[in-house]
Parts: structure tokens; sequence; C-alpha cells
């Protein structure tokens, strides 16, 4: 499938040739306009590489055009720092994007462990209740609490539409918000929980939108500048990496 998408971006990139009148992103808007039915676009901008824009398609992938389309790079960018350091400029476009998608999940869809005391700083968790160190992450949830993170829990069944997982996470998602982080916990320490389900449930959405976030496996950590994380990290490193340890 990925093959066939690409194939058809590469006819579509090639056969390029707007007007002198457009701009520059209508141009490039009119020569993508096969794929929006398919795979629509969010966004068109100048790329930080020098002489490249950014299309930002509605998968979330980007693909690197030229001014004439007659070239276009799939794939990550790069660039080297007068330090010798790498920068991804891919993964640093991604981040303002992540922040944005976040901040419109409601908070009444999310389950949240507040942090002791003042909030110094937040993550949000892409997680499934089976997952071995999605649990090693939640056993330590007391730890970050107190380091003064919000830990913001969304849903990710990994084995996806109609899984045991899934099914799971609706009932937590489906039950009083009072009862949620009771159920969360109970189903983390692998202790059945009372089966529910409801029209509403934000389970697969929030599945969808970590798929469209990179997300390939759990758990997944996105810091409050949008970084994604894969994987466990202790408590004491993840207070670190947001600036707020003791």
């Amino acid at each position: 499938m990925r093959k066939i998408f690409f194939t058809l971006v590469a006819m579509t990139l090639l056969s390029f040739n707007a007007s002198a009148d457009e701009s520059k992103e209508a141009a490039i808007r009119a020569a993508l306009s096969s794929l929006n039915s398919q795979v629509p676009i969010v966004a068109v901008a100048d790329a930080q590489f020098p002489g490249l824009y950014e299309v930002t398609l509605a998968s979330g992938e980007k693909l690197y055009v030229n001014e004439s389309g007659s070239h276009f790079i799939v794939g990550e960018v790069y660039k080297v720092q007068a330090d010798g350091r790498l920068v991804n400029l891919t993964e640093e476009g991604k981040k303002a994007g992540r922040i944005e998608q976040l901040a419109a999940i409601a908070p009444e869809d999310m389950i949240i462990f507040p942090a002791k005391g003042e909030t110094r700083a937040h993550m949000t968790v892409f997680t499934d209740t089976d997952c071995f160190y999605c649990r090693k992450l939640h056993k330590e949830m007391a730890q970050i609490n107190a380091q003064g993170i919000e830990v913001r829990y969304l849903a990710f069944p990994r084995a996806g539409a109609g899984s045991k997982t899934q099914k799971v996470m609706d009932s937590i998602w489906c039950a009083d918000k009072a009862d949620q982080a009771e159920l969360f916990t109970q189903a983390k320490s692998g202790r059945t929980i009372p089966a529910l389900s409801c029209d509403n449930s934000p389970v697969m959405s929030q599945y969808e939108l970590g798929q469209k976030m990179g997300v390939t496996g759990t758990p997944a950590l996105v810091l409050q500048d949008g970084t994604l994380v894969p994987g466990y990290m202790p408590a004491a490193q993840l207070a670190k990496m947001l600036g707020v340890a003791n």
C-alpha cells in the first residue's frame, strides 16, 4: 500500500505545471490535488531546508517538494549545527502539530493523574492496559506525581479495533469519570474490571490520533514541548528530561 501511495505521489508531482501567476502554495496544492480524496493535504509551508517546501498530509507524513515540482523527498531532513550536532528538522516540525492536536482533546476524555502539590510539568502517555512496560511505568506513578509531573493518559490498544484490550479500555473510558482512574489502575495490575460499552467512547479515536503522531508501540510519551519519546523511562529520568528533577 505504501509503495502504491508513493508511486501516486511521484506521478502527481511530475505532472506539476502551475501557471506563473499562481502562488507557490496554490501551485503545490494543485499539483497534489488528485491525492486529496485519499490523503488530504493539511498544510503547505516553507521547509527549514533551503529551496524546499514542506507538505503535511493528514496521515502525518511529510513530503519535501521543490519549487518546480520536479523533485521530492520522503523521509526525514537533518541539519548539521555549527558544533557538529545533528538536528532532525522533520521531527522539530512535528512538535507544534502534536501540541495542537493534544490541546484539542477535552480533559474529560483523558485519564489524568495530577501532580502532587505544584504542577511543574506534564506529559501525555499513549498506553494500553496489557503491555509490560506500560504497567511498569504506572507502578511509578506516585514517584512521577511527587516530582510535580501531571500524567495524562490516552488509549492506544496495540492490537487495534475489536481486540480484548480495546474492550477493556472501552470499559474504563465508559465508566463514570470518578471511577475511571481506579478502574485504570486495577486493569494495569491485571485485575478484571466490569465490562462496559458506550456510543461515545474515545478509545479508537485516540488510537488513530496516536498513529498519526507516529506512535507504533506503548508506552509512548509526548512531552509538553511536543517531543515523542517511545518506550518506558524511569521516573527519575523523566524528571530530568522535563527539567523538574529535585
